[in-house]
């Protein structure tokens, strides 16, 4: 598995573009140059896109530990995200995202 291990929502978690993580993205922005699109935004939408793409690969991350034999842990929500991170977070985390997006490319 490629992943970009992060903290979020309290716990560690790892960020892997997959193909259903791909068409997840693709079904909620659009497309993926439509989520690098909204990235740079700082107010409520960029928000919301960061969180969002976050989840989602977050969710494919843990889904791909658990196929390989690892203890579940709890999934995040964009909503968990967004409720736990503070400001000085926002950049670290558009960083893990667009890293796990290029090495899953």
């Amino acid at each position: 598995m490629r992943a970009v291990k992060i903290m979020l929502a309290g716990r560690e978690r790892y960020l892997s573009l997959t193909v259903e993580a791909l068409a997840c993205i693709e079904e909620r922005f659009g497309s993926l140059d439509a989520l690098i699109g909204l990235l740079p935004d700082r107010g409520r939408e960029g928000v919301a896109a960061v969180c969002g793409a976050a989840a989602i690969l977050a969710e494919q991350g843990e889904l791909c530990r658990r196929s390989m034999g690892y203890e579940p842990e709890p999934l995040c929500s964009a909503e968990d995200i967004a409720v736990t991170m503070v400001p000085t977070d926002l950049a670290r985390l558009k960083l893990a995202v667009v890293s796990a997006i290029t090495l899953g490319y």
